[in-house]
């Protein structure tokens, strides 16, 4: 594959649970989250794709920022992900949220696995 062709999903062996996905770049491929967070640089397929199987699912108990107004960065937990949607918890104890949490569209904000 080269650049300029379509994301790969990569799946987990024992179940078929999607990973994330590859994403071809011009300076290699990129390991993306199911909701399109980089999860890092981009590198050669095979170290990309390696990523994705350490990382993929057990990223998602990290620590994640998401810009939640420009500027304005949150600190939150996912509690599930989705391509259209992530389940987060916000971090500060001060913010009002449902016990179950509050859905956000990852299209429609910046997430993040590094503090800003």
């Amino acid at each position: 594959m080269t650049a300029g062709t379509s994301p790969i999903a990569v799946h987990r062996d024992d179940d078929g649970e999607i990973l994330g996905y590859l994403l071809p770049t011009t300076a290699g491929w990129q390991p993306m989250t199911v909701f399109a967070a980089a999860l890092a640089g981009p590198s050669d397929f095979e170290q990309a794709e390696r990523v994705l199987r350490n990382d993929g699912m057990s990223c998602l108990s990290d620590v994640w920022w998401i810009e939640h107004e420009p500027g304005e960065w949150r600190e939150a937990r996912i509690q599930e992900a989705r391509p259209d949607g992530l389940r987060v918890w916000w971090a500060d104890p001060m913010s009002e949220q449902s016990p179950h949490g509050q859905w956000i569209d990852p299209r429609a904000v910046t997430v993040q696995r590094h503090r800003p």
